[in-house]
């Protein structure tokens, strides 16, 4: 039985962030993922997801600050690409938080009305008279190369990485056993970032996760050009659209899905589904109708949608993300490789 310094439970973005940055400190990291880094069953799979500053809070926009510094660190080591700057756009009613969170923090922005973004974004179709708030940082980010990129890092800095591996218990004694069906695990301190799978798994060590899983759709549309920004319609639910290379604009609602059981494979919302079409037809006129690839992901929320980043003695728990964590995923696996050097301390 091999020993470790830490075990994270759950390959997800968040889980790869995470392994690589442990592995960066030195630290002997397994980490265990039930299926296949790019697995198309959780909430890192796709080509894109929005990376902004635009929040009604300001210590979301700080760690956004962080993160985005951390970004480019990413991207130096990588070697390539993972975030594409094309501006971000907000609209609809209580904008006034997003501006002042934004003012607190000192990152730049621009409030325009929708004569100025038609003609600055001729792509999208918003009322003449409406406030429309513009952040010039707004961002793609390429959610599967970022996460095939965090897991080779974490290879090439002597992380193991074991696919198929189900954990399926814990014991505690002199160091934390986690079993698989087939292989056994000890570890002086363990990671859970298991995503829509945690709460039971770690009920079976007696810790409460207050998260819900639901399974939210989106939608895919062709257009005449993906050169667009970013756009986030604060209604409710709120619904976002952002471009996706080769596939033309990506669109979705947020946390409007039924509550799910990550076991099943889950299909597309037919009623999700004509909403998107609606909203699209209303602000980009100019996209195909109907889309030509419809998808799920889960998303695992907690109650008020904020992240969970917490130890439990020798355990670490890393709930992100209620949807709105990818952006932050470097940030988020530094976060947990600091608690879990904590623990490995208190093993």
């Amino acid at each position: 039985m091999s020993k470790y310094d830490v075990v994270v439970i759950g390959g997800g973005v968040m889980g790869t962030a995470t392994t690589r940055a442990l592995a960066r400190r030195g630290r002997k990291v397994a980490l265990l993922e039930r299926f296949q880094i790019g697995h198309k069953r959780g909430s890192s799979h796709g080509a894109a997801r929005i990376f902004r500053y635009s929040y009604p809070e300001k210590g979301y926009v700080q760690m956004a600050q962080e993160a985005h510094l951390l970004w480019k660190e990413l991207e130096a080591e990588a070697g390539e690409r993972l975030m594409t700057t094309v501006g971000g756009l907000d609209v609809g009613p209580n904008l006034d938080a997003n501006i002042e969170a934004l003012d607190a923090v000192r990152i730049p922005y621009e409030v325009l009305d929708g004569a100025d973004v038609k003609r600055r974004f001729p792509m999208v179709n918003v009322g003449d008279d409406e406030t429309v708030l513009y952040q010039p940082d707004g961002a793609v980010v390429g959610a599967e190369r970022t996460w095939y990129a965090l897991a080779r890092l974490a290879l090439e800095e002597g992380a193991e990485i074991h696919d198929n591996a189900q954990a399926v218990k814990f014991e505690d004694g002199k160091f934390i056993k986690v079993s698989t069906m087939t292989h056994e695990f000890e570890a002086r301190a363990v990671v859970v970032t298991a995503g829509s799978w945690a709460k039971p798994l770690l009920a079976k060590v007696g810790i409460d996760l207050d998260v819900t899983p639901t399974r939210e759709t989106v939608a895919y549309f062709k257009v005449p050009d993906e050169r667009i920004p970013t756009l986030v319609s604060w209604e409710d639910p709120l619904i976002y659209a952002l471009p996706s290379l080769g596939q033309g604009i990506k669109v979705g609602e947020h946390i409007a899905g039924p509550v799910a059981d990550p076991n099943d494979i889950g299909e597309p919302d037919p009623e999700s589904v004509e909403r998107i079409q609606a909203w699209v037809a209303k602000m980009f006129p100019w996209a195909e109708p109907f889309p030509h690839l419809k998808e799920t992901c889960l998303y695992t929320n907690t109650p008020d949608e904020s992240f969970v980043m917490e130890r439990h003695g020798r355990i670490v728990v890393g709930s992100p993300c209620s949807g709105h964590g990818f952006k932050f995923a470097p940030l988020i696996g530094e976060h947990l490789a600091t608690h879990a050097e904590a623990a490995v301390e208190v093993g």
